[in-house]
């Protein structure tokens, strides 16, 4: 982690001194679109790893609807030990009656190895409000409620209610760069579950763009052994469509 925001802190100063321009955070236009991410690390010789990082987003707008589909996987192994294993489903469909309120439900489904957690399960149903909008910067808020099924290793199902809130942030930093930060939060009574999501985009061309991302999960209630918070540094390349 530390590796990668000293990598980070020269790369954004630069930016931050280009000024705002042609990436705009403007809505993305009706129809369908969404971006794929990979990033692929392999060391060989006196070591023998390999990393897989992968990512699909999909969105399509219809008149006041606005549709989203995301898939994710990781997997790291340590020559014939896999070392980290992670996969993420989830869904979102938001109205809006007005130009800055919408309505939204989702689900989200994640299957992390080395959790603690067997998978975990939510959906919610919530108000979303965009309370900034200019020319490079937009942030919508959403609070919403729902329930979680999850099962930790060893143990049975649980189910519970939760609150479940999000922040979404977009920031044009250069007419070639953004950054985005997107935050989630969802508390039950057994565990609250928090992921950041920090990442900074390069366009190379009209297509690809290179990517820097930070990711920090964290559950309050794990089981015996299993650390609280993890976190992700990643180098992806991004494909528009």
């Amino acid at each position: 982690m530390g590796n990668f925001i000293r990598i980070l802190a020269p790369c954004a100063a630069l930016l931050l001194g280009c000024g705002t321009g042609a990436v705009s955070a403007a809505e993305e236009a009706p129809g369908f679109g969404g971006e794929a991410e990979l990033g692929l690390v392999t060391t060989s010789g006196n070591t023998d790893t390999r990393s897989i990082n992968a990512k699909v987003r999909l969105r399509y707008l219809i008149e006041n609807w606005r549709h989203e589909g995301r898939l994710e996987g990781l997997r790291t192994s340590d020559g014939d030990t896999i070392t980290a294993e992670r996969y993420l489903a989830s869904g979102k469909s938001d109205y809006r009656f007005t130009p800055t309120d919408y309505l939204f439900v989702t689900v989200r489904y994640e299957d992390d190895r080395f959790s603690g957690y067997d998978y975990q399960f939510s959906e919610a149903v919530g108000y979303g409000r965009r309370v900034v909008k200019t020319e490079s910067v937009e942030l919508d808020l959403e609070i919403g409620a729902g329930g979680r099924h999850s099962r930790e290793t060893g143990r049975q199902r649980e189910d519970e209610a939760i609150v479940r809130g999000a922040a979404r942030l977009g920031w044009a930093v250069s007419p070639t760069s953004r950054f985005t930060e997107e935050l989630l939060v969802e508390s039950g009574e057994n565990n609250t579950y928090t992921e950041s999501v920090s990442a900074l985009s390069v366009r190379i061309n009209s297509r690809f763009a290179l990517k820097l991302s930070l990711t920090v999960k964290h559950n309050s209630d794990v089981p015996a052994g299993v650390e609280k918070t993890d976190t992700l540094s990643a180098v992806t390349l991004v494909y528009d469509f």
